[in-house]
């Protein structure tokens, strides 16, 4: 017969992300103990039927499924290896699910510190933000073995919904990361073009609509063109590298004409010009990204179409 805490959910880490999340958790209907060491955290539970741990040995040893949403990769090893903390306090059949962006080492350590002890981890990672928490609308990235996954669905369900499994422990944090990289990266290059716009006499905000009812607003890179071509290895061109090294040249001499530095740009142009002297003008432009993926030794598109 089935316990009480065979069923009840833990929440480690209940501020600014994991409050919304945990409050999720308990509308949906789930049996909840939360622990923070922020008072002010822990006061949001109050008035409710969640419960407030006074330790994270009480927690780990009266909840079957223990989630963490912490700072980062420092906070989690605290939690997990510091005094009495859950990695020598956790029982046996217990799920871990780490909602943190943490580090792909520390994920699989803690991995094999709990499987040590009968325990098991999922890294669930999440993108929305704190409006996507509360609205219940997130995107969660998920590392593990399918039938751990499986057992932490309904708790991602109660702020998901999307839920990716993206292959074995630590992938999801590797999806989250790669995830943040370029959403920062697209930050800083909309950012030289937002200074170039200006510069060349363009109202931020109306160059901002231009850009948001345009392809790159849309998601064209993601939804369309990378699946049907560099993926594929399919490099018949639908806009020639070529063509956008002219269209890219020209930006950049916009910006040296309005005297605008640039550092992404310039990248970008440097690049183009590099696939162009291996006498890949006439391929789609996409194409550039083959350079990177020969740099780093790896294999993701198919080349069959791309000489």
């Amino acid at each position: 017969m089935a316990s009480r805490r065979d069923s009840r959910v833990g929440f480690v880490g209940v501020g600014k992300l994991g409050r919304p999340m945990a409050q999720r958790i308990l509308r949906a209907g789930h049996d909840l103990l939360v622990f923070d060491t922020e008072a002010s955290a822990r006061s949001a539970f109050q008035g409710t039927t969640a419960e407030v741990a006074t330790s994270l040995t009480e927690l780990a040893s009266e909840c079957g499924i223990v989630c963490l949403c912490l700072p980062g990769p420092a906070e989690v090893e605290q939690v997990m290896s510091g005094r009495d903390g859950i990695g020598s306090t956790v029982r046996p059949g217990t799920l871990v699910v780490d909602h943190t962006t943490n580090s792909p080492t520390v994920v699989r350590q803690v991995g094999e510190q709990l499987r040590l002890r009968g325990a098991a981890l999922v890294d669930a990672p999440v993108s929305g933000g704190i409006e996507g928490a509360a609205a219940g609308t997130l995107t969660a990235l998920i590392g593990g073995e399918p039938e751990h996954v499986e057992r932490a669905r309904p708790l991602l369900e109660a702020f998901s919904t999307a839920i990716v499994h993206v292959g074995p422990l630590g992938a999801g944090t590797v999806a989250k990361l790669m995830n943040n990289l370029a959403t920062f990266a697209l930050d800083q290059v909309i950012g030289e073009c937002l200074t170039i716009g200006a510069r060349a006499g363009i109202e931020p905000d109306r160059l901002l609509e231009a850009l948001q009812q345009s392809a790159i607003g849309k998601g064209g890179n993601l939804h369309v063109r990378m699946p049907e071509t560099f993926m594929k290895g399919d490099f018949e061109p639908r806009f020639t590298l070529a063509g956008a090294h002219k269209d890219v040249r020209l930006a950049v001499g916009l910006a040296e004409e309005s005297g605008v530095p640039i550092r992404i740009a310039r990248a970008v142009l440097d690049e183009i010009e590099s696939a162009l002297s291996k006498g890949l003008g006439d391929r789609d432009a996409s194409i550039v990204m083959t350079l990177q993926e020969e740099r780093a030794g790896v294999h993701i598109s198919s080349r069959s179409h791309a000489t």
